[in-house]
């Protein structure tokens, strides 16, 4: 069916490009007809995919076409008026889609879905009207929905559940609106229908359509959980057995396609079922053990897992294998964010040596991110990383009011118990906050290792090997040697806007300094004007550690995520998170410059993840920002994420704005300690303690200390 779809896709794009290439002012009705239908289809498309930017382009081609075939005498006041409500839809669905990062649109998506519903109510009487109230109560829905405002949400529902006989596409369609409008009745506590519908659509999809029957189930297991935090039946056992079922079919699923996937394909992939992760999440305590297991899988579908194998070992990890690799004085943690009751919600899900995994409920963000130090919130000191906001972070970091007890708990640290090692990896606000270096006074000598996800103790670990480094850094952000053709992300292009970047001072010594310590005669330099992104790219690579000193930057957009009625398969959070090399200013503030079809010197997390970097065991992110991203369920989705999908090993990242001096004395510190022989983890540690054992409080500063932290470094 996948590929069937996909083959219809291309055809649209097909014959709308034949048409596309002719002159549509003059061609005949039918014809136009045609060329209309095929726009619209690819509209829709594109919808489908969350492609808000596609979507956009057919707006402007249809319009294109309407005025010049209108100025050519050939469009009467009446099919204009036609045309324009498929516009209308498509506009309505461009800003359901922009409603991500601009609050205002979902207010216009509302208007323009209104004006195509009030068009075809004038208009009653014909199928064509039919059809359009049809697809218009569906998209309502789907609006109203993603605002929470359920019960509107579940009018609409029911207005498509009254034509959808007549006006389905296939013979599943009854059975799929039934299924949202199951979800729809839970969530305004209609549980008895609820579970009704769902249990049809159930019966109706078992041994036929597994992706179907498989989210029937999860819809079926997310019913009972509302009923029960609204204080009805406890139904936690049958809800588990429902996301089991699931589990199992999308297991089977992933191992049977995602490795023949390429990245773009597997990112549709997941975002289709990332739902999923967090409403198990629910189930608390229920079975922490499968919950693990979720979490493995989740985080291995998308960090690490190439074409070149490994894939299915990931997929099948499970906290039992973890635990096999675990030694005695040992324990991981996977940390989950989740929604219960209406809110946000924390958790981890504990392991040690022996025993079964322990559920440990956690401060829930809202808490966290409220809590006054000093007068201000915990988000405002981290939120406004600016330099003459370093005292604000310090505070966070000397609390003496006990913040760090929000995160370092009671129960938690009795889970821990006499351990001396965690292997933890983060969710949530632990992203933000680097909890390694907040430790209570009861284990202040315990050892944390920060992991994209606790699978890597599966991984076989690589000795590191201290050899030739890509070092950039002194970068010319006003002028490049040359302008390159070939991919770039439009996207990360356009969110930047006209913005300037500053030469950073100290970033020349930084570099000279690192090279000289590491007297290398095989490392490569790229600096000034020879810094592009070009070159970045053909060299990066090659090289077992990669050192960059730059302008790093987070756009702070709002991530899109999909609903129980429409899962999100795109996302451009990956483009919001970038690292500024040569030439960027110069492209950003030239109206001429086409980020089409020419590399613009602004590298984002999106080109990254593209990138072949399986050879780099380091990467040395000497930029502000470069660990900051959108947090999903399924981790960072900025620089941390892109690099991980590139294949970099180990990673140094920036958690707010660092100071250029101590910037370069860290860094250089750093290298001198991966010359020496050490491991990767033992010279940052060693390196962080050096920076504690001053006696200086200019440079031993929680804000100047505590700004990088290390992922994916074991031992």
């Amino acid at each position: 069916m996948k590929g069937y779809k996909n083959i219809l896709f291309f055809t649209f794009i097909l014959v709308t490009t034949v048409l596309r290439a002719q002159d549509m002012s003059d061609v005949s009705d039918s014809i136009f007809f045609e060329y209309a239908k095929s726009l619209k289809n690819r509209g829709n498309e594109y919808y489908t995919l969350s492609n808000r930017i596609g979507i956009k382009q057919v707006i402007d081609e249809f319009q294109s076409a309407l005025a010049r075939r209108k100025a050519a005498g050939h469009l009467t006041d009446e099919m204009e008026g036609y045309f324009m409500q498929d516009i209308r839809k498509l506009y309505g669905d461009y800003y359901y889609e922009d409603s991500y990062f601009d609050e205002k649109s979902i207010v216009k998506a509302e208007e323009y879905f209104k004006q195509y519903l009030e068009y075809y109510q004038l208009h009653p009487n014909t199928y064509i009207a039919g059809q359009g109230m049809y697809v218009a109560h569906q998209e309502l829905s789907q609006l109203y929905y993603k605002q929470q405002r359920y019960s509107e949400a579940c009018e609409e529902m029911k207005k498509v559940m009254a034509s959808v006989s007549t006006y389905m596409t296939d013979e599943d369609e009854p059975f799929d609106k039934l299924s949202q409008y199951a979800i729809c009745q839970a969530r305004v506590n209609q549980f008895d229908e609820a579970i009704s519908n769902i249990d049809e659509v159930l019966d109706n999809y078992e041994n036929m359509d597994s992706e179907r029957y498989g989210e029937a189930l999860r819809k079926k297991a997310k019913i009972l959980m509302l009923r029960e935090e609204h204080g009805g039946q406890i139904s936690k056992s049958e809800a588990l057995e429902c996301y089991r079922s699931y589990f199992e079919l999308k297991k089977t699923d992933a191992l049977a396609h995602f490795m023949g996937m390429n990245s773009e394909e597997r990112e549709m992939y997941w975002m289709k079922i990332r739902p999923f992760v967090t409403d198990c999440y629910r189930l608390e305590d229920a079975d922490a053990g499968f919950l693990y297991d979720v979490t493995l899988f989740a985080k291995g579908l998308l960090l690490q897992l190439d074409s070149t194998g490994g894939g299915k070992q990931n997929i099948h990890a499970t906290w039992r294998m973890v635990q096999e690799r675990l030694k005695p004085d040992a324990c991981a943690i996977e940390f989950i964010q989740y929604e219960k009751y209406g809110q946000q919600q924390m958790g981890a899900l504990m392991l040690k040596k022996t025993g079964s995994p322990v559920f440990v409920k956690m401060a829930a963000p809202e808490s966290i991110w409220n809590y006054v130090v000093e007068g201000r919130t915990v988000a405002d000191r981290l939120n406004k990383t600016s330099e003459d906001n370093f005292n604000a972070i310090d505070q966070v970091y000397n609390d003496s009011t006990g913040f760090y007890r929000l995160i370092w708990n009671k129960e938690l640290l009795s889970v821990v118990g006499d351990a001396k090692k965690v292997f933890f990896s983060p969710d949530g606000y632990i992203h933000r906050i680097a909890i390694e270096y907040m430790l209570p006074q009861e284990c202040p000598k315990l050892e944390l290792y920060r992991l994209t996800s606790t699978r890597r103790l599966l991984e076989k670990q690589q000795k590191f090997n201290n050899g030739n480094a890509l070092i950039v850094g002194d970068v010319d952000y006003t002028k490049a040697c040359e302008y390159s053709s070939g991919y770039n992300d439009e996207v990360a292009y356009q969110r930047m806007g006209k913005v300037y970047f500053g030469q950073l001072k100290k970033s020349r010594e930084e570099i000279d300094t690192i090279l000289a310590c590491r007297k290398n005669p095989t490392d490569s330099l790229l600096c000034g004007d020879k810094a592009t992104e070009q070159e970045f790219r053909k060299l990066c690579g090659r090289f077992p550690i990669v050192h960059i000193s730059s302008h790093g930057k987070f756009n702070a957009h709002v991530s899109s995520y999909g609903t129980d009625l429409k899962p999100c398969l795109s996302d451009v959070s990956l483009s919001e998170s970038i690292i500024v090399l040569s030439g960027a200013n110069k492209t950003l503030n030239d109206d001429t410059f086409n980020p089409e079809h020419m590399q613009d010197g602004i590298l984002s997390a999106k080109e990254m993840s593209s990138l072949n970097m399986n050879n780099v065991q380091i990467a040395i992110m000497a930029c502000c920002e470069t660990g900051l991203g959108h947090i999903t369920a399924d981790g960072v989705y900025g620089i941390q994420r892109g690099l991980k999908n590139a294949g970099v090993g180990s990673i140094v990242m920036a958690l707010w704005e660092a100071d250029d001096s101590t910037t370069a004395t860290f860094m250089t510190a750093l290298h001198k300690r991966l010359t020496e022989g050490n491991s990767i983890s033992d010279a940052f540690h060693e390196t962080r303690d050096d920076i504690l054992a001053v006696d200086d409080y200019s440079i031993n500063r929680p804000c100047y200390r505590n700004v990088f932290v290390l992922i994916d470094a074991i031992e």
